[in-house]
Parts: structure tokens; sequence; C-alpha cells
């Protein structure tokens, strides 16, 4: 984190200092697959700082029980995805789902990505469930429903990289579904001004989908291999995305200032 800034002359008010945003980082692979590659974490750290280099980023390895010691601390959270299931629950979920309502309750704001996308929606009260159309792979059109404020420039489509089974059923109370598509009915949504997830992959790269696809295919299926190979090469709208979710968190901050 950035050192302090002196305090100002004359009185003036100090500036404020940056944004910090603790990244959770859920996903359990350890395979040589996921050596080859940053861990899910700096993924997020490295597609966030193309947006908001002067932000203070930390990770915290929620997988290995690690979580901040004052959960309220940071201005946001950011969970990451993981090979892991919500619906096969361990201890450090349960412990992070508790963190994660203790932030929720403050409103302070939670960014949560695929895995993380989930893990809130159950936390909250929603429900989470196995893909009745099996795994999802490459990429994803997400349909929006509603343009917010924060969504700018705004899209009426928003495509990412995809890679899951389990999905959100049914959103937490108080929650707006921002969109979806057939396959994904829950592809998005935001409760608040402090809440926002997708069930997708802004912080993914299309080097890391080809070796996702060339060292993990024989698993998933000639059919859905073959249909991911085309899509993974087509324009994705990460980097908006992720400036989406920058100016989220700065009206998130925003409401929580006004009285």
């Amino acid at each position: 984190m950035s050192k302090p800034l002196a305090s100002p002359p004359n009185g003036a008010a100090q500036p404020p200092g940056p944004v910090r945003v603790d990244v959770l980082l859920m996903n359990t692979d350890r395979s040589a697959f996921a050596q080859r590659h940053p861990d899910d974490a700096q993924k997020v750290i490295t597609a966030l700082q193309a947006v908001r280099p002067h932000w203070a980023y930390r990770t915290w390895a929620a997988r290995d029980g690690e979580l901040p010691p004052d959960p309220l601390a940071a201005d946001a959270w950011v969970l990451t995805g993981s090979v892991a299931s919500v619906t096969q629950p361990e201890p450090w979920m349960e412990r992070t789902a508790d963190a994660l309502r203790q932030r929720h309750a403050a409103g302070r704001a939670l960014v949560g990505l695929c895995f993380g996308h989930q893990l809130i929606a159950q936390a909250l009260g929603g429900a989470v469930g196995l893909n009745a159309g099996g795994f999802r792979l490459g990429v994803a059109d997400t349909a929006l429903a509603a343009q917010e404020a924060w969504m700018d420039p705004p899209l009426p489509h928003l495509s990412l990289f995809a890679a899951h089974e389990d999905q959100v059923q049914q959103p937490p109370p108080g929650a707006r579904v921002l969109g979806g598509n057939a396959f994904c009915p829950v592809g998005a949504y935001a409760i608040g001004q402090h809440v926002l997830c997708t069930q997708y992959h802004p912080e993914l790269t299309r080097p890391f989908m080809r070796d996702l696809l060339a060292s993990f295919g024989h698993k998933f299926g000639a059919q859905v291999v073959a249909r991911a190979a085309t899509e993974i090469e087509q324009p994705v709208d990460a980097a908006l995305f992720m400036h989406w979710v920058a100016r989220f968190v700065e009206r998130s901050l925003q409401a929580e200032e006004t009285p």
C-alpha cells in the first residue's frame, strides 16, 4: 500500500488515499496447468490495474483459510473463480461466506466472478446448482436487461470468457438480474449499490483459454471443445467490464459517503 500523504498546508482537505481492493483467491487448482499461469487473484489485479493503476491491491488466499482480519477495512472485495464447487461446501467457504454477510450488511463493495458470483449468491440467500445443459466453455453473451449509471459506455450485450458447470439458479433476495442468456438466465446481478456479480470471466486472457482447451479438452468432449475453440478467438468485452467494475466500486464508495 502506498505511503500516506503528508498533511496539506493551510488546513486544506487531505486528498483521499488510493482505493483499497482485497482480492480473495478462491481457486483450489494447484495443477501443472495452474502453475503455468498467474494465479486467479493476480489475473484480477492485472486486469483492474489496466483501468485503475493507482489503486492499492492485496491478495488473500481464502482457499487456504486466509481472510482479512477486518472484513470491512478494504474499500472493495473481489472474489475470484475456482474449480471448487459451492454445492460441495468446505470450511473455508463457510468462513468466507460469514465475512461476505458482514460486508453486505455494512453496504461495503463486493464483486464476484464465476465461483465468487455463486458464493455471494448462496451466502446471501440465493441458490446455486448444476446446469442441466452441462459444461459451458468458450465465450458467453449476456443480454443486458437494464442499463445502469456505471455501465459507461453502455452496451446491449456483453461477451466474456466462460468456464462453468454450476450457476446461480435463484438470485439472492433483493438482487436485480442485470442480464443472462438461455443457458444461464442469471448471468449477472447486483444488489443495492454495493454488490456486482457475473458468472463469467473478465480476468481471463485468450492465451489462457487456448491452454485450457489444449490441456483439458479431453475432459469436456469433442463438441464442447470444437465450439469453444471457435468462440475464444472472437472479441470479448473484458476490458470494458473491468472499467465498469471500477466505476461500480467508485459509485459504491460515493454512496457510502452520502448522508
